[in-house]
């Protein structure tokens, strides 16, 4: 619930245009406005261990988590494919939110195959990624995961 108090909040906070193509997104019975292939984002994002999230600039990716955990009985373990978006406000800009150590911008995360988030109990995430001071990147649900050199 605090997620999506933030969100709101957020769309007053943004300002940077997103780029075409916009597709609508569900997220806890709520549908957002997002956008994909924003380029700055795009590419791979991991750390010391071997999870990672990859975007790629047509709206889909790879999440893999660094320790699977407790999944239901069924589930798959391994990479979760997803297609994803930025949310965008009402006036096509990317929501951002300011944060000490810079901005984040929440991303919803949609799994698009038998393997899902939570082990397998939840098939839409928000996450964000959090752009810091200094530009790097990095992604909020991994302790450790920033944006890979292209």
């Amino acid at each position: 619930m605090i997620r999506i108090g933030i969100l709101l909040l957020a769309i007053f906070y943004s300002q940077e245009k997103a780029n075409e193509p916009v597709r609508q997104m569900e997220y806890e019975g709520k549908v957002y406005r997002t956008a994909y292939n924003v380029s700055r984002f795009n590419g791979k994002y991991s750390g010391a261990k071997d999870g990672y999230l990859e975007i790629r600039e047509d709206g889909t990716g790879t999440y893999v988590y660094d320790i699977f955990g407790l999944a239901l009985n069924g589930c798959k373990k391994g990479p979760i494919e997803v297609e994803y978006g930025f949310l965008i406000n009402e006036n096509d800009s990317l929501v951002r939110i300011s944060r000490d150590y810079g901005y984040s911008y929440p991303i919803i995360l949609r799994a698009t195959g038998e393997t899902s988030f939570q082990g397998c109990r939840t098939p839409v995430m928000l996450d964000f990624l959090m752009e810091y001071q200094d530009g790097t990147i990095g992604v909020s649900s991994s302790d450790d995961w920033i944006k890979l050199e292209d």
